[in-house]
Formats: C-alpha cells, sequence, structure tokens
C-alpha cells in the first residue's frame, strides 16, 4: 500500500506504530452496510482529504478478498481474509476479522509489509505506549477540555460549565482536569530542569 502505511518508521523504541499503517477496521464497514455477500466496493484512506491509498474489496459468505497494488514494488495482491461473529449481550451479532497468521479474532487489521495482518504480528505498538506521564497527561486533560467545550491546550485557562451539563459532572470532570494539568507541568518542569533548580535550598 502505498502512501501512509507503505514504510515501517519507527517510533522512540524502534517498533513501528499502528498510525504508520493503513488500518482496515471491520466495525467500519460493518457500520455503512459493506459486508454483505456479493457486494464489491473500494475503500480510501486519506490524509488532509487527500487520499494517500486505496483497496478493492468484494464480500463472499464469510470472506473478504482483498485486492491492491503495492507501489513499492507494482505488485498485484489478492488476499483472503476470514470473518466470524460473535452474538451481543442485547441481541444481534458482531463482525470480526480472523488474522491469517494467528488466527486471533480482531476488529481492526493493518498492512505493515505485505499481507494485512493484527497488530500483535505486524510488531505494530500504539503511539500512547511510547507517551509519558507528562504527555498522556497532556493528552488525558484535552479530551477533558474538548468534552466541556473549553478551548483545546492545557496553556489555555479554564472556561465555564456547558449549559446542558450537572454541576456535579463538571466539578468532577474540572478536579480530574486539575490534577492531571498538574502532572504534565511537573513533567514538563523536569524536563526544562527548573524543578531541580527550583527545590535547590
Amino acid at each position: 500500500m502505498g502512501g501512509r502505511g507503505s514504510g515501517r518508521r519507527a517510533g522512540h523504541g524502534g517498533k513501528p506504530e499502528t498510525s504508520d499503517s493503513t488500518p482496515l477496521d471491520i466495525r467500519k464497514l460493518s457500520r455503512k452496510g459493506l459486508l454483505v455477500p456479493g457486494n464489491n466496493f473500494s475503500w480510501q484512506w486519506t490524509v488532509n482529504n487527500r487520499v494517500v491509498s486505496s483497496i478493492s474489496l468484494r464480500v463472499e459468505s464469510q470472506v473478504l478478498v482483498l485486492s491492491y497494488r503495492k507501489r513499492s514494488t507494482g505488485e498485484n495482491i489478492e488476499q483472503r481474509v476470514q470473518m466470524q461473529t460473535s452474538p451481543c449481550h442485547l441481541g444481534g451479532q458482531r463482525q470480526w476479522f480472523t488474522c491469517h497468521k494467528c488466527s486471533r479474532r480482531v476488529a481492526v487489521l493493518y498492512s505493515p509489509v505485505r499481507h494485512f495482518e493484527c497488530r500483535q504480528c505486524g510488531g505494530l505498538g500504539y503511539a500512547s505506549q511510547k507517551e509519558g506521564a507528562g504527555d498522556r497527561s497532556t493528552r488525558q486533560a484535552d479530551r477533558i477540555r474538548k468534552r466541556l467545550g473549553w478551548v483545546a491546550g492545557i496553556a489555555h485557562g479554564d472556561g465555564g460549565k456547558p449549559k446542558a451539563m450537572h454541576w456535579k459532572t463538571f466539578w468532577r470532570l474540572k478536579a480530574k482536569h486539575d490534577a492531571l494539568v498538574q502532572v504534565s507541568c511537573y513533567d514538563i518542569a523536569r524536563k526544562l530542569g527548573f524543578l531541580h533548580k527550583l527545590l535547590e535550598p
């Protein structure tokens, strides 16, 4: 696959990440009603509204046939991916891919090299696994800020309570946000060497 996902750019630990590989999520395909036997369709990956990769798919009984061309080699590849289902608690069924290497039931397959496979078989890690405590806290605080309708970025001041939110919920989220900001600021100070100077007698 070309574009994003065609390479094996490593992260800090030398391990490529899921964000570097084109993900094929069966949940998205199912929500769009595409997994009907006999259906033929294409799927695209975009970055900044620009198509960077595409694939043709054909649905058979419990099998999804992937057809794509690797830009790096010009090779045309057809891969048959087995699908399976599991019952949902409230009725209905949930669909899964079956990894061709380990036979694990997974929702997402990636194409780090030649064929689509699960994250473990592809040797892929999540970017969040390489985050430090400060980076993780900043990301989680921004998630709360988004929920509260505040401006993104912990450097910005706090906003008010959303109109439809209960005060109890607001104060709980704000307390969690403030605690995360403290962790993030502590980590930033440590990295910049400020903390050591502040603690000097």
